[in-house]
């Protein structure tokens, strides 16, 4: 297999929460009528749609070239990333993820999840829930929980466009009404609810809480900083290059680009690139390919040097993992 860029088609995910604006935000065809929370963009499950693999799933095609699409230094245990858009129009539930750790010994799964949201649309109003606003334990809350009070130990935060946000394994948080979003996590999708709003789900039946098993994976920080602060870079073409962050599990760069970008895998990771605003062009040793806003691909490895051509002011959002040799 000769390395190239991978297109992906996009899993959606109809929920409760969701609503229509990635239709207009991010140019995505929708299923009529459906709350649509979420859509993603890439993960192991994903099918390409582009080129000599087209029809196979990341997850197939880096079990049979794991070097070349992970790279030579990287732990052979599966893609460890997975990108999303999201739409909220109304609360996500109050929810935990557990590290790794207790991913398996809780689920048998081998990844936690650890994730991160660059925010790309917001309301007025709109926020977030991060941690508690007062001090409290896992029995305190419990009875919370019971007592209809949980709400008032939650820290609320405000957010806007542009705004980053960390979310560490254990972190207590939720998503609230009139934001969309860019999610990078670890591959999992093991969420635990604590609290659900009161609602129903789509089926008409209150969606299963997970109460016990969010309290032994919570952490009880009180007011913990949920806006992380920005690195920028300003590169001598022109563009503009923003450190996101470098976790444990990956990392994630803004780029607002106004000419042409050179870019090198060194064939030691692959890059994952969502184009969240204007449209671009990739070239390299492979068929060129272009991409508008809401689109993504993946860069694996072995594709070595690339170059992003803005066809407009173009925006990417590109994460990596950090479990590679830099």
């Amino acid at each position: 297999m000769t390395p190239y860029p991978f297109l992906f088609e996009p899993s959606l995910h109809v929920k409760v929460w969701g609503g229509r604006a990635m239709e207009n935000i991010l140019h995505k065809s929708l299923p009529p009528n459906e709350p649509v929370g979420e859509s993603w963009e890439i993960y192991s499950g994903n099918r390409i749609v582009n080129g000599e693999l087209s029809g196979q799933t990341l997850e197939e095609v880096t079990a049979k070239f794991p070097n070349q699409i992970l790279g030579k230094d990287s732990a052979k245990d599966g893609f460890p990333l997975l990108i999303k858009f999201l739409d909220a129009q109304d609360w996500l539930s109050v929810q935990v993820h557990p590290d790794d750790a207790l991913a398996q010994e809780l689920e048998g799964q081998p990844r936690g999840k650890t994730e991160c949201w660059y925010i790309l649309d917001a309301a007025l109003d709109a926020s977030i829930i991060y941690g508690f606003s007062k001090e409290t334990n896992a029995h305190d809350f419990r009875e919370a929980i019971k007592n209809g009070t949980a709400k008032e130990k939650l820290q609320f935060v405000n957010v806007k466009a542009g705004d980053f946000v960390y979310v560490p394994a254990g972190t207590v948080h939720a998503i609230g009404p009139g934001i969309v979003l860019y999610e990078l996590q670890q591959t999992s999708d093991t969420t635990y609810r604590l609290y659900d709003w009161d609602r129903k789900g789509l089926d008409g039946k209150p969606r299963e809480l997970h109460v016990e098993k969010s309290l032994k994976c919570s952490h009880f920080d009180v007011n913990p900083k949920a806006i992380s602060e920005q690195l920028t870079i300003q590169t001598t073409d022109g563009n503009t290059v923003t450190s996101l962050i470098r976790g444990e599990y990956f990392g994630l760069d803004k780029i607002e680009m106004s000419s042409q970008l050179l870019l090198n895998t060194q064939k030691k990771k692959p890059y994952l690139l969502s184009v969240v605003s204007g449209a671009l062009e990739i070239h390299g040793e492979f068929e060129s390919i272009r991409m508008q806003g809401g689109q993504s691909v993946l860069i694996p490895a072995g594709v070595g040097e690339y170059a992003l051509h803005p066809i407009d002011n173009a925006t990417v959002l590109c994460a990596f993992p950090q479990n590679c040799e830099s």
